[in-house]
């Protein structure tokens, strides 16, 4: 009987969210097109309820898309999370809204399940690497190649800077 309650709760969490377009959704193949074109992508995995993901959103990323050669460098930012219009609402926002997608996952949108979907995520694209330690957001870069360049970076505009430089 708890079993049969869990799975019902677990569906209607599923019914209750806002669908995502499917031409947003990230998976490996749209990953790599991705990447491949240019020469470094500045990847952003990022949540919702995350506090420090939205100071982010609002003042780092934006910024460092203004002073970075745009030739070389692009931004992709992948959100965790199934509301789409609060996502939208905040990459709008801050002005970032090019390549903005979803990272698809079972479950709700706060904690476990959350963590999964990123680590499935990243170790299917890059199974030899430790990029992922448990945290949000995950900041890192990496080449057209599909090769981590910069494992964790930091989430101040000027670390940041001095690293890319």
């Amino acid at each position: 009987m708890r079993y049969l309650l869990i799975l019902t709760l677990l569906l209607l969490s599923f019914s209750c969210s806002n669908p995502v377009d499917e031409k947003r959704i990230i998976d490996s193949r749209k990953f790599n097109k991705i990447i491949s074109q240019k020469d470094k992508t500045l990847v952003y995995i990022w949540t919702t309820w995350c506090s420090g993901c939205r100071k982010n959103l609002k003042q780092t990323l934006p910024k460092l898309m203004q002073d970075i050669n745009g030739e070389e460098y692009q931004l992709l930012l992948i959100a965790v999370s199934k509301n789409r219009e609060e996502v939208d609402s905040l990459v709008s926002a801050s002005g970032l809204s090019n390549h903005s997608y979803f990272l698809d996952f079972t479950g709700p949108d706060k904690g476990k399940f959350q963590s999964i979907g990123i680590r499935q995520f990243l170790s299917s694209n890059f199974p030899n690497e430790k990029i992922y330690i448990g945290g949000i957001p995950v900041f890192f870069l990496v080449s057209r190649d599909q090769e981590v360049l910069i494992k964790n970076l930091p989430h101040s505009y000027n670390e940041v800077m001095e690293m890319l430089n």
